[in-house]
């Protein structure tokens, strides 16, 4: 027997001894990892769905194991399946057909599921729309946004950045770079005059060390940081914004109650997230000599003095 074989009869013989009832659930949650992140949108999921009748099962490492553990609860047909991180979407994707499907807790959907794959959910993708607007209202008289990115990972969001800053009376200068060692070339370049420096999800340029050295010259530069994530808000970014985990799953909650009540599920529309909690560092700010507008001090979630 060989070794996919062997792996794919223990995955079947693990399923068939857990209790009949785990697959007589209306809603099959089916989870990328045990870690904190995603049990808390679960726990947001759970909660909202109250009187629905749930059964939640963590997927395997291993890829191969991953995708027969979906395809047996798939078999056991649940009027919906909702993944939670990358690897359960992805695993879902592979099955096609019923029963209808949402995904949660995934950063870029876009880039992980095809468009012939792809279903509906809540990304982890903070609104273009929510920060240029919190940038506008965070630093009054500050019209010049910087922002580095790679063109094949983010042109996409740096399009949609670009027509929301216009919108709200800013300008967006993005800085492509092909690699890390071209970041410091720009900085130090006579080119690099922004007002106020936004970091985005980046792979190629979102190692720790590679945004630490970011913040230090930007800060060295008395210009402050934007981050999309609660590690920048006590690494020195003035303004940061985070996901609310459960929040996430209260939303694929309301999208799963539509679907649950005969909703159509054709078009793969991906939600931002509706609840960001707002990180001011007011401390840092007044290092650097930035003024920040009393109203956006007043309505973060985090003030940092």
């Amino acid at each position: 027997m060989s070794c996919r074989a062997t792996r794919s009869l223990i995955v079947a013989t693990m399923l068939c001894m857990l209790p009949l009832r785990v697959f007589a659930a209306d809603v099959a949650i089916v989870s990328s990892s045990d870690i904190i992140p995603y049990n808390t949108c679960i726990e947001g999921i759970k909660e909202s769905l109250s009187g629905v009748s749930l059964q939640t099962t963590v997927l395997p490492e291993d890829p191969e194991d991953a995708l027969e553990a979906v395809k047996e609860i798939k078999v056991a047909n649940p009027r919906l399946m909702i993944a939670v991180g990358p690897q359960a979407a992805f695993a879902m994707a592979k099955e096609k057909g019923s029963p209808k499907r949402l995904f949660c807790m995934i950063l870029n959907p876009d880039k992980l599921l095809k468009p012939s794959e792809a279903f509906p959910g809540v990304s982890l993708n903070i609104s273009p729309t929510l920060q240029m607007q919190k940038i506008r209202e965070t630093f009054p008289g500050r019209t010049r946004i910087g922002v580095f990115y790679t063109r094949q990972a983010n042109q996409a969001t740096i399009e949609a950045l670009a027509a929301e800053a216009k919108k709200n009376a800013l300008t967006l200068t993005a800085f492509p770079v092909a690699s890390a060692g071209q970041i410091s070339t720009t900085l130090e370049s006579k080119d690099f005059s922004v007002d106020v420096l936004l970091i985005i999800p980046d792979e190629q340029l979102g190692s720790t060390k590679i945004v630490e050295y970011i913040i230090k010259e930007a800060l060295r530069k008395k210009i402050p940081v934007v981050g999309y994530n609660s590690w920048f808000a006590k690494n020195g970014a003035v303004l940061a914004f985070a996901v609310d985990y459960k929040g996430v799953g209260q939303q694929t909650a309301g999208l799963a109650r539509a679907l649950l009540a005969g909703g159509n599920q054709e078009a793969a529309v991906f939600s931002p997230p509706a609840k960001i909690k707002i990180s001011i560092d007011a401390k840092t700010a007044e290092k650097l000599g930035v003024q920040l507008a009393p109203a956006a001090i007043q309505q973060a979630d985090e003030v940092i003095k």
